[in-house]
């Protein structure tokens, strides 16, 4: 396949790569800095309601559950900011009928400190920096990112491009 090696392995970011949830915290927040008030908002979210109020990424599903049936995609690694909205993701991973684990990543924390990368473990995120930062700390990375006017080889635009041979 075009995007991966043998033996290689894909974690997936969920917010803002399966769901379009990032886009919607943002709109929310708007230009909000405080981290106070951003902490403030997500512990106050129906995390169900949030989940079911979210758009699919085009060929999420479809394309996540052949790369799990393929061995390819071993897990979603996801930030949380409380037990409940923990709970609602993984209601909804499991919903859709996946069997990968779900490695989540508080607040304080990066990915790459939750799951150890290297060179067989790629990043699949929608955010440069957790992209750039799982690189330094030994591992691959994809940026997802429908709206880019960059291309690259790193950079991908569709999910279901995953599949490519």
């Amino acid at each position: 396949m075009k995007y991966f090696e043998p033996g290689d392995i894909l974690l997936s970011d969920f917010d803002g790569v399966y769901l379009d949830s990032q886009r919607h915290f943002n709109e929310f927040m708007k230009e909000e800095k405080s981290l106070e008030l951003w902490t403030k908002y997500l512990n106050s979210i129906n995390w169900r309601e949030f989940l079911k109020e979210c758009k699919e990424i085009p060929k999420a599903t479809e394309t996540f559950l052949e790369l799990e049936k393929l061995g390819i995609l071993r897990g979603f690694i996801t930030r949380i900011h409380s037990f409940d909205e923990g709970i609602e993701k993984c209601n909804f991973i499991r919903e859709k009928g996946f069997i990968i684990p779900i490695y989540y990543v508080l607040s304080n924390q990066s990915k790459s400190e939750v799951y150890k990368p290297n060179k067989k473990i790629i990043l699949l995120d929608d955010k440069e920096e957790n992209a750039l930062d799982w690189e330094r700390n030994g591992g691959k990375s994809i940026v997802f990112n429908p709206y880019s006017i960059k291309d690259s080889k790193k950079l991908i635009k569709k999910l279901d491009i995953l599949l490519t041979k």
